[in-house]
């Protein structure tokens, strides 16, 4: 009967497979990492102005024409500073336990990413700003309710995936090799 014999040490193989156990005990140093890709590639769909899927937001539903006339910065959810400000710069990472989650705190995004219906809470009509009257002067509205259609940016896409597989493989290897 044949069989295979291993001279000599076999450290280098038990350390390889231990950091690669440690990484299934604790992943949370991998999924920080991991986190860091995934925003960014939530800001970039918020720049290009599509969804998860790649469909343009105007799609959905166009802006407003009136406020379109005042918007400060270039395109849908962006804010006059770009990426760094507004919805976009906030887009944070975070591991909780064994899981990596991503989104916004801002108070604004979940209606950005679901659409609905603004109504007041205290007031019987919501009050704001939006376009210019004939002197340049902001024109106020008054409203019982506004509808703000969905954009959605958060998701997990194919490009999302791929990009994760990459850096986790790239993570192990660098794991077996110490």
């Amino acid at each position: 009967m044949g069989g295979v014999s291993v001279l000599g040490s076999t450290q280098q193989i038990r350390d390889a497979l231990g950091r690669v156990a440690d990484i299934g005990r604790d992943p949370s140093s991998v999924l920080s990492a991991l986190g860091a890709g995934v925003v960014r590639h939530t800001q970039w769909r918020l720049e290009a102005g599509v969804d998860p899927h790649g469909a343009r937001w105007d799609s959905y539903a166009p802006l407003n024409p009136i406020y379109a006339t005042t918007k400060e910065g270039s395109g849908i959810l962006m804010g006059r500073g770009g990426m760094g400000s507004g919805l976009a710069g906030s887009i944070t990472s975070a591991v909780e336990g064994h899981t990596l989650v991503w989104g916004s705190k801002k108070v604004y995004s979940r209606i950005h990413q679901m659409g609905g219906i603004i109504r007041p809470k205290d007031e019987p009509q919501l009050s704001f700003t939006m376009g210019l009257n004939d002197d340049g002067s902001a024109r106020w509205w008054h409203r019982k309710s506004v509808q703000i259609p969905e954009r959605p940016y958060l998701g997990f896409t194919d490009e999302d995936r791929t990009f994760l597989i990459e850096e986790l493989e790239d993570y192990l290897a660098r794991a077996v090799r110490g």
